[in-house]
């Protein structure tokens, strides 16, 4: 009887934009060496640039879910292009992305946006829940020092209330049991934040294949 190979552990890198989440991702896809890595970009270079997503300012709760939708559809493409037998996929970004925009929104508006995402993207057989959060904390002074023009200065994704909310989203997940979160200061050189980040990721793979789960 063929055993069947267990599910690819999916290890998300998160934190604001210029936080170095693509470049930490990318590196580790050639040094974990014994393991079969895969990766995934995020929601905004899987579809060619972040023009080409819904906004993320919404002014009603159907606004956002309307908007969840359709990043259910790029979160199913993105993920349909990993190659198949991997150990681990490295995603660029995850579903905790869309739900730290909506408390982000929720922190900004007083609408109550969050509980409603999560209900949505909880039902849906579409998202692939990490296993492993890596959130890449960066001050907001180097967001805005490494921009470079990426994203405007009107740019939701450089607004300090709007990062300081999507943090404390992380935190709180950081408290809960239900995900293994790793913080990493984003501040350090690529080399460190590459050999912390594998560390634990070699310590959750090898702690998933001793007990089967995390």
């Amino acid at each position: 009887m063929t055993v069947p190979r267990p599910l690819p552990l999916v290890a998300a890198f998160e934190g604001p934009c210029c936080a170095g989440k693509t470049t930490l991702a990318q590196r580790l896809l050639t040094s974990l060496r014994g393991l079969r890595a895969a990766f995934v970009p995020c929601y905004a270079d899987h579809v060619g640039g972040g023009r080409y997503l819904p906004r993320q300012e919404a002014k009603t709760v159907q606004e956002r879910n309307e908007a969840l939708q359709e990043l259910l559809a790029v979160e199913a493409g993105r993920f349909a292009t990993t190659a198949p037998g991997a150990d681990v996929i490295l995603a660029d970004r995850s579903i905790h992305t869309l739900l730290a925009h909506s408390y982000a929104l929720e922190i900004m508006t007083g609408i109550g946006f969050l509980a409603p995402s999560l209900r949505l993207l909880s039902r849906s057989p579409i998202p692939a829940w990490p296993q492993l959060v890596f959130y890449l904390d960066l001050p907001q002074e180097a967001v805005c020092a490494r921009n470079h023009g990426k994203f405007p200065a009107d740019s939701i994704y450089t607004d300090p209330q709007f990062n300081a909310a999507v943090r404390s989203y992380f935190l709180r997940l950081a408290g809960q049991k239900t995900t293994c979160l790793a913080w990493l200061d984003a501040m350090l050189e690529p080399a460190e934040l590459a050999r912390l980040a594998e560390t634990r990721l070699r310590q959750v793979v090898a702690l998933r294949n001793t007990q089967g789960a995390i």
